[in-house]
């Protein structure tokens, strides 16, 4: 009986869904071998791959990452921070070192995510907040909408991905300083950093900061927290002032003339609310309902730890909903698209978070104001009617998973893992990138290289252009690279 009791208890399943995801990620780490630098990498780390290659000194690293803030800023575009962290991409150190990548954007999105979920439900059971945090990680990663970008390609990646960890960790630094003044300076300067890097980030993240600033300040007001705006205002007016230097810089009307006139920002904004329901249709499938209704007794005992009362659920809902909708605007605005796989890969981050948050939010509700809080029977424990329902739900969660995995497992990155590693798409991807950096490395001022394959949908992004003509060339030195189609 104490075996079965132990078996059932939340702290073994706390335990079982922190492995699960670990697991899950073992096919991940494994294709990471195949991953070699591609497209923009050649052209953003040029600067930084030579310093090191000529002088192996940190310093004239750093040194070449600021003259590629440079050029770029003047040339092409403003995101100051992303084009920093661009221009530092592993394989600068060594071709090998590439397949860090991975393992770089994976740990920053568990760390970012736990750590700002933690802050959220601080003071909760810790083993629940364990089951929802993994929950949200398992989901992101692996039905992520472009793979490539956001685990294998630096470049895509850490343009995107990063700058939506560092939104989460500034939200997190911001609410613990709000909370708790022990070691504030820290947080406090942490938020700083945040604030600073997310203004010269890619425009999505950036916009979506300044008006999570606004509103922040707004609710501080409201709930007469005066005292505490300045934690708020002053990372705001950090951000603000990057954000600033970021859309004005000289390289952003170049571009712009290169892209063509860019929409009607009316026009833009309306199409955002329409992108925000077409997609959270999309997005919303079976795997993902399943485990919101797998969460629901793990977010029951959360919010019965929490005081508050949780008032007015359809106007966080649809405070969400102009949040994620607002997302879409920077690309419908500049490019009149959103079909951009790098850029939906943050707005669905965001979606499985948001969508997290408002289900607790509305169990929350539902504890406070319709069926009150009530003592739970076994508080470390699932009830035998929550353990059926439960275990049910789990076997047909499990069984949608072995079913997707196979027939469609393209949808997670772990299935597509395991499909191209054993059907030798990856290995093949990862030959072909090796082999040409070996001819672009050969002494001489020209070199012909064999055009990589496209066929993988796990390490190369198929809606960006295959730059070993141009960033190739400056990345190696070469007066000429010549890229032959294969046969």
């Amino acid at each position: 009986m104490k075996a079965m009791k132990k078996l059932f208890c939340i702290r073994t399943l706390a335990v079982l869904a922190v492995l699960g995801y670990i697991v899950s990620l073992f096919p991940v780490f494994a294709a990471s071998i195949y991953a070699f630098p591609q497209a923009d990498d050649w052209s953003y780390s040029y600067h930084t791959r030579l310093a090191w290659v000529d002088t192996h000194s940190i310093l004239e690293v750093l040194k070449g990452a600021f003259a590629a803030v440079a050029d770029a800023y003047a040339n092409w575009q403003g995101t100051f921070s992303s084009i920093f962290l661009m221009s530092l991409q592993p394989g600068i150190w060594g071709e090998r070192f590439y397949a860090a990548v991975p393992f770089i954007m994976i740990g920053l999105l568990t760390l970012s995510v736990t750590f700002f979920l933690n802050q959220i439900l601080k003071g909760t059971d810790k083993n629940c907040r364990v089951i929802f945090s993994m929950a949200v990680l398992w989901i992101i990663t692996q039905e992520i909408i472009c793979k490539p970008a956001a685990f294998y390609w630096y470049n895509g990646a850490v343009h995107y991905i990063v700058p939506f960890c560092f939104l989460l960790m500034l939200a997190a630094c911001i609410l613990r300083n709000l909370r708790d003044s022990r070691r504030k300076t820290v947080f406090f300067l942490l938020s700083l950093f945040f604030a600073f890097m997310l203004g010269g980030g890619n425009l999505v993240t950036a916009l979506l900061t300044v008006i999570c600033f606004f509103f922040a300040a707004v609710f501080l007001v409201l709930l007469k927290k005066k005292e505490k705006l300045w934690l708020v205002v002053i990372p705001g007016i950090v951000n603000v002032a990057a954000f600033l230097a970021n859309i004005f810089a000289p390289g952003n009307w170049l571009r712009q003339d290169a892209s063509g006139e860019p929409s009607n920002p009316i026009v833009s904004i309306l199409r955002s609310f329409y992108y925000g329901f077409f997609y959270i249709g999309e997005w919303t499938d079976e795997t993902v309902l399943l485990a919101v209704f797998l969460l629901i007794p793990f977010m029951y005992r959360i919010v019965q730890q929490i005081k508050f009362r949780f008032p007015l659920p359809g106007a966080v809902a649809a405070f969400s909903f102009c949040l994620l909708s607002s997302m879409f605007t920077p690309s419908d605005y500049a490019v009149r698209t959103v079909n951009i796989g790098r850029v939906q890969n943050i707005i669905f981050a965001m979606y499985v978070l948001l969508l997290m948050l408002n289900v607790l939010y509305l169990v929350g509700w539902y504890a406070n104001n319709v069926s009150g809080k009530q003592p739970l029977i076994e508080a470390g424990s699932l009830s035998k009617k929550e353990r059926i329902c439960f275990y049910c739900l789990l076997a047909v969660f499990l069984f949608d998973i072995a079913l997707v995995s196979v027939a469609e497992p393209e949808r997670f990155t772990s299935a597509l893992a395991v499909r191209e590693l054993s059907d030798g798409t990856a290995e093949e991807f990862g030959e072909a990138a090796w082999n040409n950096i070996q001819i672009l490395k050969e002494p001489g001022t020209e070199a012909v290289i064999t055009e990589v394959p496209k066929k993988s949908l796990l390490l190369t992004s198929r809606d960006d252009i295959d730059q070993w003509h141009y960033g190739a060339k400056m990345y190696f030195r070469k007066d000429k690279v010549t890229v032959i189609k294969r046969e």
